[in-house]
Formats: structure tokens, sequence, C-alpha cells
């Protein structure tokens, strides 16, 4: 993103008052991108430096991560909204790409605030579908988002979300713990890790309302990779089912992290010519 032309960072007041970090790049029609779990709003740079061509997109750390603020005591789908809002009305964007989680939130914006959203890209919305994902486990995950135990958070993260290969999410939480404790080193890491607890926040939230999604009003397009988990593809194909009109693109051989920059083994090359042609 360093050779982008037209960089900038800047400061978004949430409602509250709490500062969301943006980092602005390209010309043209304004597209904010909401990011997913264990991400910031740099998780997505290649992809943007992509899109930038054609767009000013917007990086947006969601709160807790890179530039933004605190989330309030109790957080969750509806302070997330609230943020993307704000967001939207600052920039002037009517474009949306929601990745993972953040694609929960796009999809909730567009529906609590129709009309501020023309086009809106949806990549694996983890939506539990008839107990798909692990929510039976949202309990130890309290109890850890308790104790302050971020390494037992994202081991039952993994657990739940089914992330990385079968082999690795099949075993025992404490194994998963003890695994994911190396990249608590990294501050960045961390904060991401703490707001694991909003994330399955708004997933819980979500979870077997699909048919709700039928009265988004903006042109939507979802996106699902071939490799990806079941659970995922089965949101997306229930998505394709209820939102009038809604476009699905899936690509083949890829899995979950495609959209993520290359050096953390993303490929954005192969989701943003699918992108480009739905956004313009």
């Amino acid at each position: 993103m360093s050779g982008s032309v037209n960089v900038a960072d800047s400061v978004v007041r949430a409602a509250d008052g709490t500062p969301l970090g943006c980092r602005s790049l390209g010309a043209g029609p304004g597209l904010v991108v909401v990011h997913g779990a264990m991400q910031d709003g740099g998780s997505q740079a290649d992809l943007a430096g992509l899109l930038a061509a054609c767009h000013r997109v917007h990086l947006v750390d969601r709160r807790g991560r890179g530039a933004s603020g605190p989330y309030p005591r109790v957080a969750g789908t509806a302070v997330e909204v609230d943020d993307l809002r704000a967001v939207l009305a600052a920039t002037g964007a009517r474009c949306v790409l929601g990745i993972s989680s953040g694609a929960i939130i796009a999809a909730r914006t567009a529906l609590a605030h129709p009309g501020m959203i023309d086009r809106l890209a949806l990549f694996e919305p983890p939506l539990s579908v008839d107990a798909s994902m692990r929510l039976d486990l949202a309990p130890r995950l309290d109890a850890a988002v308790a104790a302050g135990d971020l390494a037992t958070m994202m081991g039952l993260g993994l657990k739940i979300a089914q992330m990385g290969p079968p082999w690795l999410f099949g075993l025992p939480v404490g194994v998963l713990a003890a695994l994911s404790r190396p990249m608590l080193r990294s501050a960045s890491r961390r904060a991401q890790a703490a707001a694991l607890a909003v994330d399955f926040a708004v997933v819980r939230d979500n979870a077997d309302r699909l048919a709700e999604f039928a009265a988004i009003g903006s042109s939507v397009l979802l996106v699902d990779c071939a490799a990806t988990r079941p659970y995922l593809r089965t949101a997306v194909a229930g998505l394709a089912a209820v939102i009038p009109g809604a476009r699905r693109v899936t690509l083949a051989g890829h899995r979950h992290g495609v959209t993520q920059n290359r050096d953390e083994r993303g490929r954005p090359d192969v989701i943003a010519p699918a992108l480009l042609d739905f956004f313009g």
C-alpha cells in the first residue's frame, strides 16, 4: 500500500465519540472495507491496492485494534453497526465490502440504514445455520474472556470457527491455546485476540436469523471459496437463496484467508477481479 497514490490517515468519530482509525487510498467512488476476526484495517492492504485504481478505498480499524479506541463494556452487533454508519457518513462512501464477521456487520448495517449502501459485497459471513458452528463452546469462551486468558480464547476461537486444517481444530483446546501463545508476543495480535469476544458476540447475535437478510435492498455480491469450511458455504448459499437478485461468485481452490495480504498467505489477486466487476 505504500506505493499507492493519494494515501491518507484519518480518524472518524463514532456516535459515542470513540476514535475509529481509517486509512484511505486511491481515487473514485468510496468503498469501505470491514475486516474480520484476528484482523485489523491493514489486513486487506494488498487487496485495497488492487481496488484503488477505481475506488477511494477506506480501510477501517474496528474497535480495539489499530488506531481505534476501545469497545464499551457491553458490545455486539449494534455497536459495530453504529460504527460503520459513522464511517459511511464521514467518508460519503456508498459501497461496502464485509469480510467474515465484518460481512455480518455490513449486512446488518444495510438492513438498519436502508439507502446508505448502494452496493454490498459479503465474503463468507460466519452465519450459523442449524448449529453448523460449534456455538456450544460459547460459555467456555465467555469464561476465558472473563479471566483475560487470551491463549484459551484463541484456542476456542479455532474450534468454534474451524479455522485451519481439520486435524488442527480437532485438537484439544489446551493444545490449541499452547500453540497460540507465540502469536500473542505481538501487540497487534494481542489486541485482535482480545477483540474475539466481540466477533463471536456478533456471530451469536445472528445465529439462525438468515431469513431476516431477505430485506436487504442494496445490490449484493456474495463471495465464497470452494475449499473453505462447509458452514461458510452453507451460509453463503442460504443468503443467495433469500436475498433478491443477489449474485454469487465461488473462487475455485481457495480458502477463507484469500482476502488477506500476500505475506499472510492471502491471494487478493484472485478475488479482486470479481469485486472490481461488481463495484464498477
